[in-house]
């Protein structure tokens, strides 16, 4: 009976050694957005991945185009990425979005029918933003080191919609880090 209790014992203490402690990643990304380029602007967002090679993506960011408009967008999208065993990786993404776009400097007029010009007041320009993004260069670090973090330059197409009636394409490059925030779960 005491050889029973005593195995019971050490059985029951030795399951806290069979515990593991689980880690969920939160990735975090941070980017320069430089619209046609030369235009500098930041995103920031959080990605999740659904289904192997599937994530989404949610960001915000804003942009600058000098003495032309000021945009603040809000985007989210699907992407598949591939990662290859020594950490480079390739992307494609389709995305969707609100970009608001204020004029920068200087004042806007308008004529009305009987020829008058008037200052008017603007609140800036609700738009649709479709997007397609292109990930040639990547590089996932935690391949082949300790570095929660991965590394990216994107090519983005995003379209402003309404503009002047039409659709007016953007060209945008994206350089930046997505860091892979370790939070414990618990016990499994």
């Amino acid at each position: 009976m005491h050889k029973q209790i005593l195995v019971l014992i050490l059985v029951l203490a030795a399951f806290p050694v069979f515990g593991q402690e689980t880690k969920k990643q939160i990735p975090v990304n941070v980017s320069y957005f430089g619209e046609t380029l030369i235009h500098p602007g930041f995103e920031a967002g959080y990605e999740n991945t659904f289904y192997k090679w599937f994530n989404y993506t949610i960001s915000i960011g804003s942009y600058i185009h000098q003495r032309h408009h000021t945009g603040f967008f809000v985007n989210g999208g699907v992407n598949w990425r591939y990662t290859f065993p020594i950490g480079y990786s390739m992307e494609f993404g389709l995305g969707l979005g609100y970009l608001h776009t204020w004029q920068n400097g200087g004042k806007t007029y308008t004529v009305d029918n009987n020829g008058n010009v008037s200052v008017k007041t603007v609140l800036g320009n609700p738009s649709f933003m479709p997007t397609i993004k292109l990930g040639l260069l990547g590089w996932d670090l935690r391949k082949k080191t300790d570095i929660p973090m991965r590394i990216n330059i994107d090519a983005i197409v995003f379209g402003q919609l309404p503009y002047n009636r039409y659709f007016m394409p953007h060209f945008a490059l994206k350089a930046g880090a997505t860091y892979y925030f370790d939070i414990p779960e618990g016990r499994k």
